[in-house]
């Protein structure tokens, strides 16, 4: 598990709180930011295995 600094956390909280009706926590910030890296590495690990997509 990665730490993130409490700018980065906050940061988070402004870029996805227009997707949320309720008001997100750093921990939700954090739950955030932890799936966006393992979506990412999950991609990352795909285009390994089986190339880049193609457009």
């Amino acid at each position: 598990m990665a730490e993130f600094s409490r700018e980065f956390l906050e940061k988070t909280i402004r870029v996805w709180q227009p997707y949320s009706k309720a008001p997100l926590s750093l921990e939700d910030a954090r739950e955030i930011a932890e799936n966006v890296i393992g979506l990412y590495k999950l991609l990352f690990e795909l285009e390994k295995k089986y190339g880049k997509a193609e457009t």
